[in-house]
């Protein structure tokens, strides 16, 4: 059982670990959604601010040729140096220079030339404070639409220097593509590319200011799926660090639990209760069995843990000094049981578990004392059940011979739980004054038929019982074959599911009072 629990306490509680870190990897993405605006903002302006930064970088390159020696010259004096510069520029495949006039007289690809700037052009120089801008147009020289970045210097001259389209739509993409985010380019309100997302969820519009070029950034299911796959490390962390919180706070409370915070508390919050499994005695062939006692049997349910095995947290209680409280718990529970229903209880007694750790203690009878101090009567009904289980040292062993001598002399009988199973056995039962032997029901699973090879040590026991003079009582008889076998090696008193498995205490008063009113009848 206490396998069982502790299996299913780790499966509880590794699904519940497991739920509680899906969530959080949840709710943490879901807080990271409204970021994705500043996320698809920034990018878009980076990407927006690589192209400026390339086409300064051009206009910076291109700058030593915007002198006098060059716009006043003729174009064969330097026309060889001017194409080894767009020779060494990676976008730039063709430029131009033109004079104070406006004049081109100059191409890298045609030599000596002969046109004038655009109006249109010289207006959007003179109104940019740089006197620099771009053109998105076919040009003179190769008929082709391309874009131009023209920039001047007053009565001096200018320059101008192609670039191919896609070079710069490559730039933006470079950026944004990575994240799933489709865009549009423009140059001078004119569209470079078509590669939009036709059902945006959300767009952002970025226009330069160095420039005349535009960004509008379309952003759709992919887009956000790519945020979330590209911030999940963000959300694995916090998932993590909450569950790893978690489980540390959990593993500390069910340590405070296991051993002394909650368990202590639990009288106080009404986690304890007691249940009772009746002992039958057969009295004779007629009447049958009738009850003669009871076993209370301490639980804990715990709010979180839910019902904890006896084999869980006893050894616990004992480990941790708290098992004279639940002891003296039961003891107490005992007695109010014994006051509530004197009739019924007339000529039936109580069992109460009493763990070494309490029975060697030298206060023990002062708090036994203390409980019955007014009802001193009552004690003739009760039976404490020690356990074999533990060993004693010399000194315990001597306090405990003392104390069961006490009590025995109040009317206290003593039982010895789970006789056979434990350390000291004969040499355990032969230095105390002993009423009962509990026989263990590991002694009695097997006796199906009188040829079982669990028959033999029952005689034994019997026979150590019959020459101490103490009573017998068999443990764990579950069905009608184990008590035949039993009332033909001539034991009568029974306990087990046969006859009744633990009961809460409103069900024993009732069985007590059906065999009262069948007694009487």
């Amino acid at each position: 059982m206490k396998k069982h629990f502790i299996l299913k306490f780790k499966i509880d509680s590794g699904i519940k670990v497991s739920f509680f870190f899906i969530s959080c990897l949840v709710l943490s993405m879901a807080i990271l959604l409204p970021f994705s605006s500043l996320h698809y903002k920034n990018l878009t302006q980076g990407s927006a601010h690589y192209l400026e930064t390339e086409l300064s970088n051009i206009k910076t390159s291109f700058t030593p040729f915007l002198d006098t020696k060059f716009t006043q010259s003729s174009c064969a004096s330097f026309i060889r140096e001017f194409r080894q510069k767009v020779f060494n520029e990676k976008i730039v495949k063709e430029s131009g220079i033109f004079n104070q006039q406006d004049h081109f007289f100059c191409s890298t690809t045609q030599g000596d030339v002969s046109f004038n700037l655009f109006k249109s052009i010289r207006k959007r120089l003179n109104e940019s404070p740089v006197n620099t801008t771009l053109s998105y147009t076919k040009t003179a020289i190769t008929g082709e639409k391309s874009v131009l970045l023209i920039f001047s210097k007053p009565e001096i001259g200018g320059i101008s220097s192609l670039i191919p389209p896609q070079y710069l739509v490559d730039m933006v993409k470079t950026e944004l593509s990575p994240y799933d985010i489709s865009f549009k380019l423009e140059v001078i309100n004119r569209e470079l590319t078509q590669n939009i997302d036709d059902r945006p969820f959300e767009k952002y519009y970025y226009q330069s200011s160095r420039y005349p070029f535009s960004i509008t950034a379309y952003l759709g299911l992919s887009y956000y799926l790519n945020f979330l796959l590209n911030y999940l490390w963000f959300g694995f962390l916090v998932a993590g660090v909450s569950t790893s919180l978690l489980v540390f706070y959990k593993h500390k409370k069910l340590s405070q639990s296991s051993l002394g915070f909650s368990l202590s508390n639990a009288l106080d919050k009404h986690q304890l209760y007691i249940n009772y499994q009746p002992i039958v005695e057969k009295s004779d062939e007629q009447l049958g069995y009738k009850v003669v006692g009871c076993e209370s049997l301490l639980r804990w349910k715990d709010p979180q843990l839910g019902n904890v095995p006896p084999d869980v947290f006893i050894p616990l209680a004992e480990r941790s000094g708290l098992i004279q409280d639940l002891t003296y718990f039961v003891l107490k529970e005992a007695l109010e049981l014994l006051k509530t229903h004197k009739r019924l209880f007339q000529s039936q007694y109580i069992s109460v578990n009493i763990s070494r750790k309490v029975i060697c203690r030298r206060d023990f009878i002062e708090r036994v004392n203390a409980i019955f101090k007014k009802d001193r009567h009552f004690l003739n009904q009760i039976v404490f059940e020690i356990t074999e289980n533990t060993e004693c040292s010399e000194a315990e062993l001597e306090v405990i011979k003392e104390n069961l001598k006490t009590f025995s002399d109040l009317g206290v009988k003593v039982a010895i739980d789970d006789f056979g199973t434990g350390y000291s056995g004969l040499d355990f039962i032969r230095k105390f004054p002993f009423h009962v032997l509990k026989i263990d029901k590991v002694f009695v699973k097997n006796i199906s038929d009188e040829s079982s090879y669990a028959i033999p040590l029952i005689e034994s026991i019997i026979q150590i019982s019959n020459s101490l003079k103490t009573k017998i009582i068999v443990e764990g008889v579950e069905n009608t074959a184990q008590l035949s076998t039993l009332n033909n090696l001539g034991i009568n008193c029974i306990q087990g599911f046969h006859f009744y498995k633990p009961v809460p205490k409103k069900d024993l008063i009732n069985i007590l009072r059906r065999q009262r009113a069948i007694n009487h009848f």
